[in-house]
């Protein structure tokens, strides 16, 4: 395989990365091949691995990078989720190795997804349901003023408890997401060799 071919398949491969990153690597790969030499390009190759290979390792590299900054959104954390997801399938790996990471990688999102709607339901539902709770306790006030009052203090109380659970269930959220993209990206390192350069 040429040089050519090798850096045109590794562009293919991180087509979902951002422009300016694709250009950073693509920048960085022309330049490694170019202080190697032409004459050196079969070693190169051979020393960095496939594109398949060095395309998962930058993808994955990519998605914790994003997490690393201070202000990591919700969206940019299911983006590399997404993005390791996208790793495994890119690396040179077994297929039975491989329908195990997956089917691991889609449980673990699962399971996680469920827990955050169901913690959201909790969240987002105790407000309504405390309205909706004071609202009846003024509907009964002239025929049972005793339990208006009962209806009206726990309808306060869940709103209460929906606005203070709030930020807490977003920063939960936030962190949540940053460890298990982390929990991702061990797994799948583990599964895929380190390059002969790293060793």
């Amino acid at each position: 395989m040429s040089k050519e071919e090798y850096l045109k398949k590794l562009q293919v491969k991180i087509k979902k990365l951002p422009k300016e990153d694709i250009n950073e690597v693509m920048d960085f790969y022309n330049e490694y091949f170019l202080e190697a030499g032409d004459e050196n390009s079969e070693a190169v190759i051979s020393r960095l691995g496939s594109p398949s290979f060095v395309a998962s390792q930058i993808l994955a590299d990519y998605a914790v990078k994003e997490l690393d900054h201070p202000t990591v959104s919700t969206k940019k954390s299911f983006s590399a989720m997404w993005l390791i997801i996208l790793a495994i399938l890119a690396a040179p790996i077994a297929l039975p190795m491989l329908i195990v990471m997956v089917t691991l990688a889609f449980c673990l999102i699962l399971v996680y997804g469920l827990f955050i709607l169901t913690l959201s339901i909790l969240v987002f539902c105790l407000p309504i349901s405390g309205i909706y709770s004071v609202i009846s306790g003024f509907a009964v006030i002239f025929q049972h003023w005793q339990t208006s009052i009962f209806f009206v203090g726990v309808g306060l109380v869940a709103i209460g408890l929906g606005v203070l659970l709030y930020g807490p269930f977003i920063r939960f959220t936030k962190a949540a997401n940053s460890r298990l993209v982390k929990l991702l990206k061990r797994l799948f390192d583990k599964m895929i060799p380190k390059s002969k350069e790293e060793k």
